[in-house]
């Protein structure tokens, strides 16, 4: 093989060469792109997963709030008390095991937009501005707000004339 020859062919290896590395890099390229989009993919089907039932959730808090307001007017009868309290401890444990779990509010601790919903004010002893009352409770579904609490604002005492 002559040496003009033995060039060429070191001019083609190289180009090879050239050729073989841009396509490697392509694939590897493409390959974490694929590796990327099934883990964004895998994030978006658990989101939707915890998130799914959202709407049935929403409809079975209302008839939590049924059961709430059916034991207190059962005051009387304490045996149908006792049975509609079971009812609703059986259904509020169903919902937590769905990732449902209640907004604590604790009455004169400051107002907060995030987890509630001011519906009115009353005059109490707590600071103006605090909760005073709470008109329904709020609701978490997997850490996502589903219903904010609706509470009462404590206010001064207006002076009357």
């Amino acid at each position: 093989m002559s040496e003009q020859e033995q060039g060429e062919l070191n001019k083609r290896i190289e180009t090879v060469e050239k050729e073989r590395q841009e396509y490697l890099d392509g694939w590897r390229r493409a390959k974490a792109d694929f590796i990327n989009y099934k883990k964004e993919e895998a994030e978006r089907f658990t989101s939707v997963a915890k998130f799914a039932n959202e709407s049935l959730l929403l409809e079975l808090i209302l008839i939590l709030d049924s059961f709430t307001l059916g034991l207190s007017v059962l005051k009387n009868d304490k045996d149908a008390e006792k049975g509609m309290g079971l009812v609703k401890l059986q259904l509020e444990e169903v919902l937590k095991r769905h990732g449902l779990e209640k907004i604590p509010i604790s009455l004169g601790k400051q107002f907060d937009p995030t987890t509630q919903e001011a519906v009115g004010e009353v005059v109490s002893g707590s600071p103006p501005g605090t909760v005073a009352e709470v008109a329904e409770d709020g609701y978490t579904l997997n850490g996502k707000v589903l219903r904010a609490t609706k509470v009462k604002l404590s206010k001064n005492k207006s002076k009357e004339k």
